[in-house]
C-alpha cells in the first residue's frame, strides 16, 4: 500500500481533533489514512462508537491488520459498519469471516457490499445462507457483484422466496445469464416478471422480449412497455431493418 499524500491543514486537523479528545469525530475523518499510527489506536479504543466510526470510514483501506481487528470486534454493529465499507475490497480474509458471522445482520449488509464481486467463494456462502429468514440472500440478489458468479445467479433464480427472484429479476447482473432470463420470464410469479420486464439488460434478448409482450398479466405488458431501453433497441432494430429506397431513375 503506498502512504496517502501529506496534507498539512489535514494534519493540523487531526492533530487538534485528537487533542481535544474528540475521538469519534478522527475516527471518521477521511484523511485519518495520513496518521495510520492512530488507526490503530482506534481500532482498539474502549468505545464501541469510536470503533464503529472507524469501521465505516475508507481510510483503513491502507491497513490490514485494522481490518482484521475490526471484523473479529466483540460488537456486531462494528462488524455491520465494517462490512458495508468499500475498502475490504482487497482483504479476502478479512471478507470471508463476515461472510460467516454469528450475526445475520452482519452478513446481510456484507451481501450489499460491491467488495464481494472478488471473492466468488464469499458470494457462494452468502448465497446459501438460511438463517434469519431470507435477508441476507434479498440483498445478495440485489447486489451487482453476483455478476462474478454465474452459478450462483442461476440458483438465486429458483430461490424459494419470491421476494429474492424478484430482486434479482431487476438486477443487470442477469445480462450475462440468459437461462436465468429464460427462467425468470417463466417465473409462476407475475412481480418477479414485471420487474424482469424493467430491467435494461431485457434489451439484448428479442425473444423474451416478445414473450413478456404477450404475457398474461397487465402489469407485466405494462412494465415492458415502460422499459426505455427495450425501446432503444426495438428502434434500432427497426431502422436496421428497413430497405434502402433508390430514387426513381428519370
Amino acid at each position: 500500500m503506498t502512504d496517502a499524500p501529506i496534507d498539512p491543514l489535514v494534519i493540523i486537523e487531526l492533530t487538534n481533533l485528537k487533542a481535544a479528545g474528540k475521538l469519534r469525530e478522527l475516527a471518521k475523518h477521511p484523511g485519518l489514512s495520513m496518521k495510520p499510527e492512530w488507526i490503530g489506536e482506534l481500532a482498539a479504543d474502549k468505545s464501541w462508537l469510536v470503533r464503529r466510526y472507524l469501521a465505516e470510514n475508507p481510510a483503513i483501506a491502507s491497513s490490514p491488520e485494522v481490518i482484521q481487528t475490526l471484523a473479529a470486534d466483540k460488537d456486531p454493529d462494528v462488524r455491520s459498519w465494517l462490512a458495508q465499507n468499500p475498502a475490504i475490497t482487497n482483504y479476502p480474509e478479512a471478507i470471508q469471516a463476515l461472510a460467516t458471522d454469528k450475526s445475520w445482520l452482519v452478513r446481510r449488509y456484507l451481501a450489499e457490499n460491491p467488495a464481494i464481486a472478488s471473492s466468488p467463494e464469499v458470494i457462494q456462502t452468502l448465497a446459501a445462507d438460511k438463517d434469519r429468514s431470507e435477508s441476507v440472500r434479498r440483498a445478495l440478489a440485489q447486489n451487482p457483484a453476483i455478476a462474478s458468479s454465474p452459478e450462483v445467479i442461476q440458483t438465486l433464480a429458483t430461490d424459494e422466496d419470491w421476494v429474492v427472484r424478484r430482486y434479482l429479476a431487476e438486477n443487470p447482473a442477469i445480462a450475462s445469464s440468459p437461462e436465468v432470463i429464460q427462467t425468470l420470464a417463466a417465473d409462476k410469479d407475475p412481480d418477479v416478471r414485471s420487474w424482469l420486464a424493467q430491467n435494461p439488460a431485457l434489451a439484448s434478448f428479442p425473444e423474451i422480449i416478445t414473450k413478456l409482450s404477450k404475457d398474461r398479466s397487465k402489469n407485466v405488458r405494462e412494465s415492458l412497455a415502460s422499459n426505455l431501453s427495450v425501446h432503444a433497441a426495438s428502434t434500432n432494430s427497426w431502422q436496421v431493418a428497413q430497405p434502402v429506397t433508390q430514387a426513381p431513375t428519370i
